[in-house]
């Protein structure tokens, strides 16, 4: 299966409204999506939202960030 070619806007845009949808606190940080040699993209959360996280807020982030990665590759 193609992957879709997205823009990192769309993309953290995506990922904010998957966190906010579950009632996720993180939804409310800064985040961005850059790309990454190895998996071809990732999501990076401003250091100061990072202290707001909980463990469940990182486990749900690396869970939409796996899960959308098999669907979209980043459009440069």
């Amino acid at each position: 299966m193609a992957k879709k070619r997205i823009s990192s806007v769309d993309l953290s845009w995506l990922i904010s409204e998957e966190l906010f949808d579950s009632g996720s606190r993180a939804a409310r940080i800064s985040l961005a999506v850059v790309p990454d040699d190895e998996h071809g993209w990732q999501v990076i959360v401003a250091k100061l939202g990072r202290r707001f996280l909980t463990a469940a807020d990182k486990r749900r982030l690396a869970e939409v960030q796996r899960r959308l990665r098999l669907v979209y590759e980043l459009r440069l």
